[in-house]
């Protein structure tokens, strides 16, 4: 009875969360314009030291693929392209929106660096798959995990129990939390992300980024993202240092990885393992960034 009381508490406070565009309104303006330009974005980071030092220190780190320095903010646009300077700008907003206190600071460092590699194997898969993939499907693998800071923020107890649960069952997020709290972080993440008015396509792909089978109208995006959250995760970057690490022979041949193929993927177990590879690869040094 206590927890439904909390659950509700916490759908309440969801509800009268500020919105996003009353702290950062010309970033989500500058996020959401599909004409944005590369000088108009360079001039807007240019502004804000912090900001600008932040793209820099991304634009030179392993995720940007760069082989020279980066000393200026506009070469750091054009290399790291604008859809993945705008995740990062969103990824930054967040961060600043959830603050985390000296009690959270490690999982939530946790946290970021799983949301950031997310997505930028997302874009990575998008590549390699020669996929016409929009926007926000990085954005969506960037805030893919928002209802777990949403639950650490509001009912850090029954977060930590959560993470208890994981480091005593050797299970995952996913499964410790229905046991615990009975609702799942990608229903109260869609529960915030419509009471912020972003995008439905959005919405739909955090919402079945565990079951993409079950998203009928974006599911190419919600498939990469599953599988950019699946590959993180294998690499060695999760959301948390207690959750079940997946192994590759168990995923390759799980109905998973059929639904894949069916959905116009050509995965196979060596594919995969290559992908996998290249993936760890490109992040070898990613903890530098974090």
């Amino acid at each position: 009875m206590m927890l439904k009381l909390k659950l509700e508490a916490l759908i309440l406070t969801i509800e009268q969360l500020p919105t996003l565009s009353d702290i950062s309104t010309e970033t989500l303006a500058l996020i959401e314009a599909d004409d944005t330009s590369i000088d108009e974005m360079s001039r807007f980071i240019e502004r804000d030291q912090a900001l600008a030092l932040q793209v820099l220190k991304y634009a030179n780190s392993p995720f940007a693929g760069t082989t020279s320095a980066v000393s200026s903010i506009k070469h750091a646009v054009v290399i790291m392209g604008l859809n993945e300077v705008k995740t990062l700008l969103l990824a930054l907003t967040l961060q600043h929106f959830f603050a985390s206190s000296g009690r959270d600071k490690e999982n939530r460092r946790h946290f970021w660096k799983h949301s950031l590699i997310c997505s930028h194997v997302a874009n990575y898969l998008a590549r390699s798959f020669q996929l016409r993939a929009d926007s926000t499907v990085f954005i969506s693998a960037l805030i893919h995990d928002i209802g777990k800071i949403v639950v650490d923020q509001y009912l850090h107890d029954e977060f930590i129990k959560v993470v208890e649960y994981i480091e005593k069952n050797h299970t995952t997020f996913n499964e410790a939390e229905k046991a615990i709290l009975g609702l799942t972080h990608y229903q109260i993440g869609a529960k915030l992300l419509r009471q912020w008015s972003f995008p439905e396509q959005i919405i739909s792909q955090v919402y079945h980024h565990h079951a993409p089978w079950l998203d009928q109208r974006y599911r190419q995006g919600a498939t990469i993202l599953y599988l950019a959250n699946i590959l993180t995760k294998m690499a060695g970057f999760s959301c948390l240092a207690g959750e079940k690490k997946l192994e590759l022979a168990q995923f390759s041949t799980s109905k998973a990885m059929r639904f894949i193929r069916e959905s116009g993927f050509p995965l196979n177990k060596e594919l995969l393992a290559r992908l996998l590879t290249d993936i760890s690869h490109l992040l070898q040094d990613a903890d530098d960034f974090f």
